[in-house]
């Protein structure tokens, strides 16, 4: 009779640890417009994904977050920000990447060839952050913003929630 109840367990030890450790992504993927003039039909152009390496963290635990734009097009895009930098990460309301980072502040143009992608990282919370302002007080809970300039311009932004902190039940 032990060993059901040691390997439902063990089973269930191993689908906890696997559920802690899954990344926590999100997809968007952006469509060019067609045009009967030229001929040109509508076709995906770019995913981007935005992920953290959990969904979970405790209190002074690093977090990892890639943000990455793909190139799905047979031709190469030019995503241009002008002034702004094309690809950037917030947390929450706490300074963006390109704040602490002068090489992606100045990233304002990126060609991207067919199937080409483009990926940017940061561990969060740098030094200096006002945890007040980046974490939800209530819930512990804060958002990831991943922004980005698309080929048309526009911009363009996804975002990912995660848990920092013992989880809190909202007020």
């Amino acid at each position: 009779m032990k060993t059901p109840f040691l390997f439902l367990a063990l089973l269930s030890l191993v689908f906890l640890l696997g559920a802690c450790s899954a990344s926590n992504c999100t997809s968007v993927t952006v469509r060019r417009s067609g045009n009967l003039a030229t001929g040109r039909k509508p076709a995906d152009a770019a995913t981007t994904t935005l992920c953290t390496d959990k969904t979970d963290y405790n209190k002074g635990d690093t977090v990892h977050i890639t943000f990455s734009v793909k190139n799905l097009l047979d031709e190469q895009i030019v995503l241009d920000g002008g002034e702004q930098p094309v690809m950037d990460l917030c947390v929450s309301y706490a300074p963006c990447l390109s704040h602490y980072q002068a090489d992606i502040a100045q990233l304002t143009r990126l060609e991207l060839a067919p199937g080409q992608s483009y990926t940017i990282q940061w561990d969060w919370p740098p030094p200096n952050v006002d945890m007040n302002k980046s974490v939800e007080p209530s819930t512990n809970a804060a958002d990831v913003r991943g922004q980005w300039i698309s080929f048309d311009k526009q911009l363009g932004t996804m975002s990912v929630g995660f848990a920092y902190g013992p989880r809190r039940l909202a007020p």
